[in-house]
This record gives C-alpha cells, structure tokens and sequence, in this order.
C-alpha cells in the first residue's frame, strides 16, 4: 500500500469521522430524544466519540504527521460539545447581600445505601435547602433526627428540608397513563421575598435501556426495545410538559430541581427551557457536572469514581442566577448531589 493511498484513506476516514460528530451535534441540538438512536446515544458514555480521533492521530503521525491538526480539532469537538463541557467567561460574581441560597438535589436511593454518607455531604456541603428523592421513610431513620431543627415537607419519595422558612406544602401529579407519578411543590421564604420550588422525579429509562441489553444477545427483539425506549422518551416528556404548564402559572422566581432522568439535549430539557428556566451547572459550574454513571464500575473498580451523564438538575426562572454550581461525592447513592448557589436578582416581595 502506498503512502499517497494511504493518506487518502486517513482523509477519508477522518472526514468521515467529522461527518458522523456534525450529525451527532445535530441531534443533541434538536432533541436528540426525538429519535431512537439519538436517546440511545444519550446514555452512553460519550468519551467513546473520542476514541476515533485518537485512533487517526496515531496514524496521522504513521503516514502525514501535518495533518494531525485534522482528528485533533475533532477530538477537541468531543471533549468540548459533545461531552457537555461547561466553562462560563461570564460568571457572575459571588453575592454579598442576603438574597442568595445554597440547594442541592440528590436522589438518595434511600434503603439501598448508608444515610451517613448522605448526611455526610449535607455536613459538608452546607446548603440552605435539601431536595431528596426515592427517599420514602427516610425520615423514619437517623436522617429524620439530623433534619430536626430543619423547616421539613415530604410526601411520598419526595422530602424538602430547609434551613429557611418553607410553607404551601402542595403535592402536583404528573402522572403516566396507567401510573400516579407525584412532584412535591412548596414556598421557600428569603427575607422578604418567596420562591417557588419543584421537588421532582422523571421516569427511569432503565427499562428501554435494558431492552436493547436484551436485543444484543436476540436481534429479532430489537423492535420491542426500540419501541420501549422511545416510550420511556414520551414519558419523560409527558412530565416535562407538565412541569413546564405548571412553571408557567406562577408568577414569581423558581426553581425545578431532581432526577429528571434526562441529559441536558434532551428534549426534557429543552421543554423546561421553554417554560423560561435554565439550567444551574449550565450557567455557574466548570466541567462535565455528571451525576450518574459511576457505580456501574464499582464492584469491578472501587477505585474508579467516573460518572458519564448529567441527569441531575437545578434549574430555575430568569429572576435567579447561578454563580456557583458542582457535584458532590459518589458516595451518597448511584447519584452524586447537585449543589447550586443562587442569586435572587430582583429584591422585594413576589406576589403568588
């Protein structure tokens, strides 16, 4: 094989490559949930987009090292968009006034693992308010006993515990056909001022997700597991959709914050954007901001703390602004906590 053959089919293979990105980024931004293999490419880990690039570097430097340039912008395409890589250039600065709250979100899987390393993280973390879901009866246990001089609200899987006034306790249903699905609803007073907080909890994809497990080892079943994830789509969908009617009801700043599920292409997500939030880590964290991902290695690699998705979420109404968002530990459950400093940008009294 020739070298000038050779060059051709690394160019070949590398536009290739910048075609397959391009159509990538193309789903991410117009919903990648709208179609089967985009939602299925959602829950994958992404770094495997990368692989490629590295793949044709190595030969790049084999056959035409001055056109390493070529597979390495690709690779930067992946470590950047396509992996979610969040940066802001225009954070805004840390509050000095009253008007500011520390949350964090977190799916406790409550039963299923140690509420010590749960209070843990509230320790040291420190938030004003604490929204919790899968955690039916954990205030039964020695959480109950930690929240004891907190402002609390539950209901179900759902516990909302502040350092601040809350009140108007209300439960939303944002049910499936044939399933009641709930959100917790409540006030969160700050001086003066009321904000109004979502507490809430998407449908899992882990069934759809586990069809196509199934389809690997019995193609004939891969139409049934099409179908299953692109229900567990829908229902995510649904619920976004009534979240976001319920968002646009309310007459002063909030925030929807939980387990939506949903990476941040989704069309989850871009539904609640609709609705004139966005999105906490979007605007004040640095990095990757993944929740979910990491106990897959465990057993195997205790070592090995990597999570790949960001299906955690705060996110909030255009009167509040991120200036500080990161995730806590993989010690608490299969998901790590979103913890998000806010900043209520119009003072005063918010009429409900």
């Amino acid at each position: 094989m020739t070298t000038v053959f050779k060059r051709r089919i690394l160019l070949l293979l590398t536009f290739s490559y910048g075609a397959i990105l391009a159509a990538v980024s193309a789903l991410n931004h117009f919903g990648a949930d709208r179609w089967w293999f985009g939602a299925l490419n959602l829950y994958l880990p992404q770094a495997v987009w990368v692989v490629p690039a590295v793949l044709l570097m190595l030969f790049s430097l084999m056959v035409a090292r001055h056109w390493i340039w070529m597979p390495g912008l690709c690779a930067l395409w992946v470590l950047g968009p396509v992996m979610g890589f969040c940066w802001s250039l225009h954070a805004p600065p840390e509050p000095t006034g009253t008007l500011s709250v520390r949350i964090m979100t977190c799916n406790a899987k409550y039963g299923h693992h140690d509420v010590a390393a749960l209070t843990g993280d509230i320790a040291r973390y420190g938030p004003d308010v604490v929204l919790l879901q899968d955690a039916g009866g954990s205030l039964n246990s020695p959480l109950g006993d930690y929240f004891g001089k907190w402002d609390v609200r539950s209901f179900g899987q759902y516990v909302i515990a502040s350092r601040l006034p809350l009140s108007g306790a209300e439960v939303r249903w944002i049910s499936l056909p044939g399933e009641k699905q709930p959100c917790l609803r409540c006030l969160l007073h700050i001086g003066a001022a009321a904000i109004t907080i979502y507490n809430v909890h998407f449908q899992s994809p882990r069934e759809g997700l586990n069809a196509f497990r199934t389809a690997r080892k019995r193609p004939w079943y891969l139409p049934e597991a099409i179908q299953q994830l692109g229900n567990n789509a829908e229902a995510r969908l649904a619920q976004a959709r009534a979240i976001r009617d319920f968002v646009r009801q309310e007459q002063g700043p909030v925030i929807v914050a939980g387990d939506l599920n949903s990476p941040d292409t989704s069309q989850v997500c871009v539904t609640l954007r609709d609705a004139g939030l966005h999105d906490a880590f979007s605007e004040g964290g640095k990095g990757y901001g993944y929740t979910y991902g990491h106990f897959l290695l465990q057993h195997r690699l205790p070592w090995l703390q990597l999570s790949w998705m960001r299906i955690d979420h705060i996110m909030m109404s255009a009167q509040l602004q991120s200036w500080r968002c990161l995730t806590g530990s993989g010690n608490v459950s299969d998901h790590r906590p979103v913890i998000a400093d806010l900043v209520l940008k119009l003072a005063g009294p918010c009429s409900h």
